[in-house]
């Protein structure tokens, strides 16, 4: 558990706060549509069969394909992949995730972190957040401010990495009207900004 102090909070808030819309605004949604994941998330937290081809048109997404004719075979490989186990081992909105996320993990290997939990954000976009090293580097560079001792991984990789983006969002979007007047960011518009941000952070570093 993070435990963010008050303080802790409010100075990473102070920090989001007047650059978050900059940031967001450069999110692709070409590349990734809106719209899709909506459908998406609707398809996958509703108890029932999902069928095939939204199981890979998820993956699709979450690769940043969606309307390609051609993408790399290794990415069209593992969508199918996931969509033929999907049927006997389907993440259920009210099963527990950390189960669920041991058992994806063991089917389809040790370079599967991201897209296993891509799959649990689908199923349960409440609580389970989108995942990725950009939003990583971006919270764990947050916390690094009010907290110098922070280590910062090169990428996430364990279910507490994904339980750790999750509660710097709770935290942050649960607190922010109580230390800035502006309008506070949706939950997708703080991922788009952490996203951004990290991909931003990255690019920094490499210049250097």
């Amino acid at each position: 558990m993070l435990n963010l102090s008050h303080e802790e909070i409010r100075t990473i808030i102070l920090a989001i706060e007047p650059e978050w819309r900059s940031y967001a605004i450069r999110y692709d949604e070409v590349k990734y549509p809106p719209a899709e994941i909506v459908r998406l998330r609707a398809v996958f937290s509703t108890i029932g069969l999902v069928p095939m081809d939204d199981v890979e048109a998820a993956l699709i997404w979450k690769y940043g394909h969606t309307g390609k004719a051609n993408y790399p075979d290794r990415h069209r490989e593992l969508a199918a992949k996931i969509a033929r186990l999907w049927t006997e081992n389907a993440v259920l909105p009210e099963q527990d995730m950390e189960g669920a996320f041991r058992k994806w993990r063991h089917l389809l290997g040790p370079t599967s972190f991201i897209t296993v939990c891509f799959l649990l954000h689908l199923v349960n976009p409440g609580t389970m957040p989108i995942l990725d090293q950009h939003n990583y580097r971006s919270v764990s560079r947050h916390l690094m401010k009010v907290r110098p001792a922070w280590l910062l991984k090169a990428k996430p990789s364990t279910f507490g990495d994904l339980l750790l983006v999750r509660e710097f969002g709770v935290a942050v979007l649960g607190a922010w009207e109580k230390h800035v007047a502006s309008p506070k960011p949706s939950t997708d518009d703080l991922d788009r900004y952490l996203m951004m941000h990290g991909k931003s952070l990255k690019a920094t570093s490499r210049r250097h």
